[in-house]
């Protein structure tokens, strides 16, 4: 997945392997889930795609296959690929294993917060969060707080940890997305806001298993507040 934008507080990223064909439609499809520019049941037509990323068939269609194993699309002969529709059961499952793989990065993050610049880096995105949640709009609010949970399973320092959580976030934040604009915004921003507030005091002060349990709550919190929406919101 393509790492959300970096502030010029977040210190120099990391020298990455230049991206294949078949990860940059990869990366390019997941990203376009997360932020909204792919929505459940949406097509996606192969030369639209194979036209505005630049790659040939083929790589198109071994990362749509790869997409199709990870859950994130579906394949159906003659229709050709979609966004899949998640069902009740499938975002409850979903927040069900964010709820164990984050809190386990949380107390890896809070056991290794006095790292060489872990605690910098991660007192930039909270602050980054919290402007955003006192004058951006929503979508750009949603965008920090995307990062602020991505830079707590860096924090981590666990690549694999990173990659299965990367993937649940993916699939989450969408259903996330629509549940968020339904509610009042004020009052979501309040409870969100709190919850990591009382997140980042726990990691910071390198407690792991307060670190743990808070992440676990607000992510149970999260995960109640999305399954409140209307069954047209899921698939069947």
């Amino acid at each position: 997945m393509t790492e959300p934008n970096r502030s010029a507080t977040d210190g120099p990223a990391p020298e990455r392997p230049p991206l294949t064909a078949v990860e940059r439609v990869v990366h390019a499809i997941r990203d376009g889930v997360r932020d909204g520019r792919y929505v459940p049941g949406q097509r996606l037509v192969e030369s639209d795609l194979v036209r505005d990323l630049g790659v040939g068939r083929n790589s198109l269609r071994e990362a749509l296959s790869r997409l199709s194993s990870d859950g994130l699309i579906v394949v159906e002969p003659h229709r050709g690929a979609s966004i899949r529709r998640l069902s009740r059961r499938d975002v409850a499952q979903f927040y069900q294993l964010r709820e164990v793989l984050e809190g386990l990065a949380a107390r890896l993050a809070a056991a290794g917060i006095d790292a060489p610049g872990h605690r910098d880096h991660f007192t930039a995105v909270l602050e980054a969060m919290r402007r955003a949640a006192d004058t951006a709009q929503m979508p750009e609010y949603i965008d920090e707080n995307i990062r602020f949970h991505r830079v707590i399973t860096e924090l981590a320092g666990h690549p694999r940890l990173l990659e299965l959580v990367d993937q649940l976030q993916v699939q989450t934040f969408r259903a996330q997305f629509r549940s968020t604009l339904a509610r009042d915004q004020t009052g979501m921003r309040e409870y969100s806001t709190a919850e990591h507030e009382a997140l980042a005091e726990a990691i910071l002060s390198g407690d792991a298993e307060r670190a743990e349990n808070t992440m676990r709550q607000h992510l149970r919190h999260t995960g109640e507040g999305v399954m409140q929406l209307p069954d047209t919101d899921f698939a069947s």
